[in-house]
């Protein structure tokens, strides 16, 4: 991790779980339904300033599906995020924050097509039009509260580890 990216290096900051696999917890609780934490188990260096290594925690939805988060940090590799939706049709992959792949039992298939425009630039545009919305109170996509404090709660009983 670069030594500049201290909300991600030191547990006083956030750490990876707290800054990244918030977003995708609060994904999967969109899209799933509330999770219930089941166990977790992080790995923290000896350095006890600095922020978990690994975690691995198991989730389930309401109707005990299961989600499964597996993440590591460190090394010297590119970052890569990625999450998996496993169905009974096809499976998706959606990585690094914007790509959406596609399988029906074949290689992997981009399922959206992001050669007429930069998809980091329209997602923030995106976000910032959602920000309008809400400071107009009109609907919009941003997390609730309720969203919010969910993966909050998730997140900090993960740090700790259970079961």
């Amino acid at each position: 991790m670069a030594k500049d990216a201290d909300w991600l290096r030191f547990r006083d900051e956030g750490g990876y779980t707290r800054e990244v696999i918030s977003h995708f917890l609060f994904l999967a609780g969109r899209f799933l339904g509330p999770l219930t934490l089941q166990q977790a188990s992080p790995r923290y260096p000896q350095d006890t300033a600095l922020c978990e290594l690994d975690m691995l925690a198991r989730l389930t939805t309401a109707d005990g599906k299961p989600v499964t988060v597996m993440a590591t940090t460190g090394g010297q590799q590119p970052d890569r995020q990625e999450v998996t939706v496993r169905g009974s049709r096809a499976n998706y992959q959606f990585r690094e924050f914007f790509q959406l792949w596609r399988s029906d039992g074949g290689p992997w298939v981009e399922a959206l097509d992001w050669s007429t425009e930069d998809p980091r630039k329209s997602a923030l545009q995106r976000q910032l039009s959602e920000v309008d919305l809400w400071l107009q109170g009109k609907p919009h996509k941003l997390a609730t509260a309720e969203e919010a404090l969910a993966v909050q709660e998730l997140v900090e009983v993960m740090l700790v580890g259970k079961g």
